[in-house]
């Protein structure tokens, strides 16, 4: 009986975090024209301001090409947070048959979109740029913290992945500032986002297009 009340527990946590990992991180784009465009006009209803998403959720995802100050935070050993933020932009996307070419001039190895699908590829660039401490260092990854979603809701999570160079998976600390490439799967001819997420802390959407 003990061992029951100990399983069932446990997966009441774990239940738990992985609900947290559904929300969106508060975010804010750089560009304030841009947000602006984001949201409705001052003088619109009510009713209709109270439906406006939060900014990097799907509905509401941030801009292409505009930049995303995320809101974060860092853990050390103790257990103590530190809060930082660091900044997150889209700067190129490649689609279809170019981004496979893309792909084979990166790693020969790199294989065809399959059946009803295909690459997208993504210049990513990240700055860490605030952290209460100096001494933890930051963490991101194209395969383990970015997907791709289509349009339908499609969320590609399978076994392909394509290999860039350089690839999109960096540890930096504060002030630190990388480019590199996110390679994801797509249903043919859908319009596409990027999704950023952690594995308890919120994600966050960007727009391809």
């Amino acid at each position: 009986m003990k061992k029951m009340g100990l399983f069932l527990v446990s997966l009441v946590i774990i239940l738990a975090l992985a609900a947290c990992g559904q929300d969106t991180k508060d975010v804010a784009v750089k560009d304030t024209a841009a947000a602006k465009q984001e949201q409705p006009k001052k003088n619109e209803e009510k009713k209709q301001e109270q439906t406006v998403s939060k900014l990097g959720s799907r509905t509401n995802p941030v801009p292409f090409q505009k930049t995303a100050t995320v809101d974060d935070e860092l853990f050390n050993n103790a257990g103590e947070s530190f809060p930082i933020k660091f900044d997150l932009m889209m700067e190129e996307v490649t689609r279809g048959d170019a981004a496979f070419q893309t792909l084979k001039a990166m790693n020969e190895f790199n294989e065809p979109a399959p059946e009803g699908y295909e690459w997208v590829v993504v210049k990513a660039k990240v700055k860490f740029t605030e952290s209460k401490t100096q001494d933890l260092s930051f963490n991101i990854d194209g395969i383990m913290n970015f997907k791709m979603v289509s349009e339908s809701g499609d969320i590609y999570s399978g076994d392909a992945y394509g290999t860039t160079d350089p690839d999109f998976s960096f540890e930096m600390y504060v002030g630190n500032e990388k480019e590199g490439y996110i390679a994801g799967l797509v249903k043919t001819g859908e319009k596409a986002q990027l999704r950023y997420e952690e594995l308890m802390d919120g994600q966050v959407f960007f727009n391809l297009q």
